[in-house]
């Protein structure tokens, strides 16, 4: 059945989210956006209106750059009077303001924007290290936790003082690092959210025949590779032979990202399946991130990487800030209403946010320190991805074991994501050079030293001064 939109459709081809309304109210609350995100903001927001629940609610837009504060606060205006609800939309420049008595904080931000992930690209490519996306796993990675992580640790000291009580949830890549260096270092509860494991429950329901909401799954590791250890399908275990043999039968190319509105190749992953015994969360650019053998000259091509990876523009000038997408800017001020406002998104916030508020418990895919043992073996200052029962401040998993081979190579993205924190809080050289000595992308042992210096020089307008000093 065709869903009729409103206003202008994004044109988005993707699954239907099911949902259920909520009963009852978190009250008048204050819900606090830092950074104007033009992918995030307006999709957390329509996912409010939609469940209902929060039409009490103040929601406050904080950015350092003016631009996208006035346009993503006023896109955020003109859906919630478009949708005739009493929410209340506010914008500030100013942090302090922002954060003073927020209920929940939304974390969405990239140090330096495109110029300074370009220049980490730029400063791979001379040491002939290949970048996919270059924001989960690999040296680009590392560059994003040595400028983004001092930032974020400033904002929790801010939340400590002026909301106390708050919840941070995090949009934010490194989702691993920058999560569990918060966590680290306050009382506040800290959960990273990501839609990659939302993403991979519509694939099983695709290739089994099933609605999502009769997908029951476990699964455990880090962010963009958590592994399914337990599938149920319509109240039947699934096996991993029996989701090879149903993703292989299957006209389903892969795992559609909703926010993006590509399909993450399934190839990768059913390879990767085969061979650890576990079905890892995301395919595509992302799995190929963490291994070793997806992105060398041999496999790119072959694989269809080639296509993806970062490459330099030469005379390239400085980029500037990012542009708004055409569809934003029709949406906040074109004379057709706002559109697709029936349908949910894939990223859940809102789910996340009501548990919190209400003490009402919800099951979804969290970020968070493995404090309990959520995934067995691993420290209890990982960051974890695992399916989580969350319930006000209280979050609880089912222990997950891992396979050997699995388990070894999740250890070794934990110690990388160990040694980035260690790196970026101390502006520590051994540190950062031995999370590159561990990079599955670093080939060269002599090349670690000279490239960790290039990489710092030109980061430099975004790193903290200790960096440079004698």
């Amino acid at each position: 059945m065709k869903v009729k939109t409103v206003g202008k459709s994004s044109g988005w081809q993707g699954p239907v989210n099911e949902y259920v309304p909520n009963k009852g109210s978190v009250g008048c609350r204050k819900i606090v956006f830092v950074g104007a995100s033009y992918r995030f903001l307006h999709r957390v927001l329509r996912d409010m209106i939609l469940v209902r629940g929060f039409n009490d609610v103040e929601v406050c837009v904080h950015d350092i750059d003016e631009v996208p504060l006035k346009i993503v606060g006023d896109l955020l205006e003109r859906i919630a009077r478009q949708q005739k609800t009493r929410i209340r939309v506010t914008r500030t420049l100013d942090r302090r303001a922002a954060l003073k008595g927020a209920d929940v904080v939304i974390l969405s931000i990239t140090t330096g924007g495109r110029e300074s992930d370009f220049r980490s690209f730029e400063v791979c490519a001379r040491y002939g290290i290949p970048v996919g996306i270059g924001d989960t796993l690999g040296p680009a990675a590392l560059a994003r936790n040595l400028r983004t992580i001092p930032v974020v640790l400033g904002l929790v000291r801010d939340m400590e003082r002026l909301c106390p009580q708050a919840l941070l949830l995090n949009f934010t890549n490194p989702m691993s690092a920058l999560t569990g260096a918060m966590a680290r270092n306050t009382e506040l509860p800290v959960w990273g959210l990501c839609h990659s494991t939302d993403g991979l429950l519509h694939y099983f329901a695709d290739i089994f025949g099933a609605p999502k909401s009769q997908i029951e799954m476990q699964a455990g590791g880090v962010n963009h590779q958590a592994f399914v250890t337990k599938l149920r399908v319509k109240g039947r275990d699934r096996t991993v032979a029996d989701i090879l043999a149903a993703s292989g039968k299957s006209t389903v190319k892969g795992v559609t990202d909703g926010l993006f509105g590509t399909v993450e190749d399934a190839r990768l992953q059913r390879d990767v399946a085969g061979m650890l015994g576990v079905w890892p969360s995301c395919g595509g650019d992302h799995l190929a991130e963490f291994y070793r053998f997806f992105f060398t000259s041999r496999r790119a091509a072959e694989l269809g990487m080639e296509k993806h990876l970062k490459r330099v523009i030469p005379g390239r000038e400085p980029f500037g800030r990012t542009p708004c997408p055409q569809i934003l800017q029709d949406w906040a001020y074109g004379p057709e209403a706002v559109g697709d406002l029936q349908l949910m998104t894939e990223e859940h916030a809102h789910e996340a946010m009501w548990a919190f508020l209400t003490k009402e418990p919800y099951t979804r895919s969290l970020n968070v320190l493995n404090t309990d043992g959520f995934v067995e073996d691993l420290p209890k200052t990982a960051c974890v991805e695992v399916m989580a029962t969350i319930r006000g401040r209280r979050v609880q998993a089912k222990p997950v074991r891992l396979p050997t081979a699995a388990h070894a190579v999740v250890s070794q993205w934990v110690a990388i994501h160990d040694l980035s924190i260690q790196a970026a809080v101390h502006c520590d050289r051994d540190a950062a050079r031995q999370a590159l000595f561990l990079d599955p992308h670093v080939s060269d042992f002599y090349d670690i030293g000279p490239f960790l210096e290039d990489m710092l020089a030109a980061l430099q307008p975004w790193l903290p001064g200790k960096w440079f000093q004698k």
